[in-house]
This record gives C-alpha cells, structure tokens and sequence, in this order.
C-alpha cells in the first residue's frame, strides 16, 4: 500500500455517521434511553435545547461523535426521548444560534460522559495500536472500523474518516515495508530463482505459472484434477515448503496473498527485490492451501458424479432385466410344469422336451436369471469397477498428498501407505492384515475371490469412497490445507486462550459500560459480572474457534 492509496469510500468519507432509519423496540431502548443521572443533567439548561443536548449527548456515547444534521433523526428516537424528558410532542430540534452556546453544550457533554479530544498523545496511541493489528494482517478497511471501536471504547472523539485513514495507510505502509524486508531475509537463493522462474513464461505457453495459479477451479474431470496435481507439484518443487516455519502471521499472509493476486506477472516484476519476493512466497503459501482444497473438493465431486451414474446405470439395467426376468421365470415354471406331470413310466429325452418347450428360449431365459443375480448380488460393484482405470489416471497422485489422520483412524492411513508401497513397487500384492472396514456395503461381496484374496481393484475404489467421506467427516485432514484441517487446529489451546481471555474481558466490560447500560451507574456493576460469567462460559477454549 503506497501512501496516496485510498481504501474508504466518499460516502465514508464525507457521512461518518450513518443513522439507521429501521429498528426495533428493544435497539431503541438499548441505545437512546436516559439514565436518572442523564435527565438530572439535561434538564439544567434552557427548556428549549433539552432535546438537541439530550440527542448529542446520546450520539457522543453511541458513536463517539456529535450528530451535524439532528433533522435527520428517526421521528421514533425525537418521541422517545420527549417522553422521557416530559416534553410536549414535536418534530424538530432547536439548536443554539451562537457558537459559543453550541461549543460549549459540547464540551459539557464531553466532561460529564469522560471523553477526551483527540489529542497528540490519542494519536501516539492510536499509532502504536494501529501498528500491532497491522502486523497481524488485518486489511485497512477492517482496521479503520476497529480503530474508531478502539477509540470509542478508550472514550476519545473520533475524529474525522479522513484522518483515520491516512492515519492507517502511513502505519500499514511501514509495517509492511518492514514485513517485506524480514521475509527477504528470511529467502534463500533457490526460492528466489524459483520465483523469478513462475514469473517467466515457458516454452509453447503464453501464461506464467503464476498467472495459472490465479484460476478459478474447472469441472472434476480426469484432466482437470491431473493438472492441478500437477500444478501443487511444481509448486512444492520451488521449495516454499522449507520456509513455512519463518513465515508471518496467517492473517497478514492471507492479506498478501489477495493484495498480489491483483497484479499480473508483468506488475510484479516492476516492484523492488525485498517487496516482490515477500508478495510472491506469501502467494505461494496460501495458493499451496488453496491447491489442496482444490484437489479434496474435485475428489469429492469426481467420486459423488461417478457414484451417481454408476447408480443411474445400474437402476437402469436392473429395470431392464427385471422385466425380462419375470417372462424368464415364465419360462422355467411351464418347464418344470412339464417336468412334474410327465408319466413316471415313460423315459424323458431331451428331444421330446424340446418338442414341448422352446430350447431357445428356455436357454436365454437361464441367461437372464443369471444376469438378474448377478445384478442383484454385485451389479453395482461390476459397474464401478469398470471405471476404475479412469480413476487411477489421476489417483495414484492424489494418494500422494501429505494426509493425515484424527485419532481413531489409523486403518485409513495404513491403506493409504499400503497403495503408495503397491505403486512404488515395495509391495508385490496386499498383505493379509489389509484394513478393510471402511470398504461400502456395496462393494463387499466382490472384495475377496474364493481363495480369499483381496482383489485390489475393488479395494482400491473403495478406499478412494472412504477417503471422500473422511474428508468431508474431518477424521482425514490435510495439514497445510486452508479448509481440511485437523478440528483441534481450529480452537483455541489453553496458553492461546490465557492471552486472549484478558483482551476479549476487557472489551467486553468496556462494551457494557459504553453502549449496554449507561454509565455512572451502581446496579451495572453486577450485570457486567453476571454477564462476564456467561462469556466465560460461552468463549471457554472447548467452545472457542480460533479462525
């Protein structure tokens, strides 16, 4: 970010404050009602600027700024507060003609809710807050809104957009400067060839690697996932791996990664050494998440759409054959029809059985029987095995992937590792102590021949079902994905959560007395406690996601 960009809109920039025109009974109350000790103070001045006095005095504490235009004022909040100031009905607000009146009901207000102006020191502050969440990678639109919550709950007036925002473009473009210059350092020779590599295209291409890893997932075909297997091989071949431990924060490597997504290959080569290489490994580390995420949900929609016309196939070729089955069963009964009411004293030839039934179709009828059987018993199991030497084209690759297991699925992993030695050619064929309850109902009876061995293909299908339900179960996962993840990654740990517990009680106190209830007042004491028990309950670490 360089300092003349520009992050807020006009309409942020020029209407800080946008008052909601629709809301309810209870968001009213909540954040327009006058305490004992408000009306005590309002109703000290002149009868006719109780109204204007009371709304910015309400604004003050709501939004940390004083209201320019009160006309503009929901009807409901001018009823409302007349009420509870015993003020007759009206429409309008009457506002002090001199400035000095007007300055000073202000500063009044100021004095009495706490706020402060801001100061130098508020902005020396601000500075050093700004900095920490920006080298945690908070974008500058979500630290423009958290820094005017920051200074809302340190009761400081807010100043104006503008300045809170080339506030936070001067600090964020520190910080990521010195960001850019750690990772640089942090680079080795290889990784920075390996980079200017992705930058240039190949021979017989047009696009960059680097262009490509900017694309929009296609279709779950055979050449779709064979090419994004690909693509994470030679992205793991640059050797970005070896510097995932020295990397920066998820966050702010996530910011990175949709601020370099905007150039081209052709903006990147334009931007100094320290910058360019700092943008390019955190884009290479979160497409590397991407990749895999990828790579899972093709998986997973390859084998759903293969199930699903194995399913409609096989539907259709059993409705086929059950018709034909019922004329076959015709068939046989007038057969043993025949059979039963021939005389016991006459001998039976083939001949005088042919003369009474059609052999032709007697034999086709058999056939069909059979076909049913089969259908019946493996007719689905047959079918999917005949997609089988598609699903190895890009399978055998995919296996490959850094998988891993939650506890209390450690078969998986095995059968995993047990096709990787098959590939490899350390295993000949599958060991006796093969896993196999995670093999479908569907495919069992064809999983073993009649000498009792394993039939690899129907195992191997199977497990490429299983790992897609595991997927999605989570009971399989993929470390450096961004999506497939081990669960307990996604909560907070007990040291993770006792440096995080100290921040969230504060603000949320700080919550309380600022919006919730008002200020200055005894009884909020003992809400606040009851209210921190609850949140102590609610974000405890086994409740608590971390992302």
């Amino acid at each position: 970010m360089t300092a003349k960009e520009q992050f807020l809109t006009n309409q942020q920039r020029n209407q800080p404050l946008m008052l909601p025109q629709r809301f309810s009974d209870e968001e009213m109350v909540r954040d327009w009602t006058l305490s004992r000790r408000d009306c005590q103070v309002v109703n000290k001045y002149r009868k006719q600027y109780r109204l204007g006095f009371a709304i910015q005095l309400c604004a003050m504490r709501l939004y940390g700024r004083f209201l320019n235009q009160l006309h503009d004022l929901s009807p409901r909040v001018i009823s409302y507060l007349s009420s509870q100031l015993d003020l007759p009905p009206t429409l309008t607000v009457d506002v002090p003609e001199r400035e000095a009146t007007l300055l000073e009901h202000r500063n009044n207000i100021l004095k009495y809710l706490g706020f402060q102006r801001f100061d130098d020191k508020a902005e020396a502050d601000l500075d050093r807050w700004i900095e920490e969440y920006a080298r945690q990678g908070l974008l500058p639109d979500e630290l423009f809104h958290r820094a005017e919550r920051y200074l809302l709950l340190n009761r400081i007036v807010l100043p104006g957009p503008s300045t809170i925002e080339r506030q936070i473009i001067r600090i964020c473009n520190q910080v990521h400067t010195q960001l850019f210059e750690q990772v640089f350092d942090q680079m080795s020779p290889e990784l920075r060839g390996a980079i200017d590599d992705l930058l240039q295209t190949t021979d017989g291409n047009q696009r960059t690697y680097f262009n490509q890893l900017k694309e929009y997932p296609p279709a779950a075909k055979i050449s779709s996932l064979k090419r994004y297997l690909e693509r994470y091989d030679n992205l793991v071949a640059t050797g970005v791996n070896e510097f995932e431990e020295k990397v920066i924060d998820t966050a702010f490597l996530h910011y990175l990664y949709r601020l370099t997504k905007r150039y081209s290959a052709k903006d990147m080569k334009r931007f100094k050494d320290h910058k360019r290489y700092a943008l390019m490994v955190c884009f290479l580390l979160e497409s590397r998440k991407i990749l895999l995420d990828n790579l899972v949900k093709m998986h997973d929609q390859y084998m759903t759409e293969l199930c699903r016309q194995t399913r409609n196939s096989h539907d259709k070729k059993h409705k086929e054959f059950r018709k034909r089955q019922k004329k076959a069963i015709d068939a046989v009964l007038d057969t043993t029809h025949v059979l039963l009411e021939w005389p016991d004293e006459q001998p039976l030839y083939k001949n005088d059985l042919w003369q009474r039934i059609d052999e032709k179709h007697l034999l086709a009828s058999i056939d069909d029987l059979h076909i049913f059987k089969r259908l019946e018993e493996c007719g689905y199991c047959d079918l999917l095995l005949t997609r089988y030497p598609s699903l190895r084209k890009y399978f055998s690759d995919f296996i490959r992937l850094p998988f891993e297991v939650a506890k209390g699925s450690g078969p998986l992993i095995k059968a995993i590792q047990f096709v990787r030695q098959l590939d490899d050619g350390d295993l000949k064929k599958l060991p006796e102590n093969t896993p196999t309850a995670f093999i479908p109902r569907e495919l069992r009876r064809s999983l073993k021949d009649q000498a009792g061995n394993i039939n690899r293909n129907v195992w191997e299908m199977g497990l490429a079902l299983a790992m897609k339900d595991a997927l999605r179960s989570g009971d399989l996962y993929l470390p450096q994905s961004k999506q497939h993840v081990s669960f307990w990654d996604l909560t907070l740990n007990e040291p993770n959560w006792d440096e995080t517990k100290h921040t969230v009680y504060t603000g949320y106190s700080s919550l309380c007395h600022t919006k919730c209830v008002p200020p200055f007042q005894p009884s909020s004491t003992k809400r606040c406690q009851q209210r921190k028990s609850v949140l102590d309950w609610i974000i405890s670490p086994r409740y608590t996601m971390a992302g």
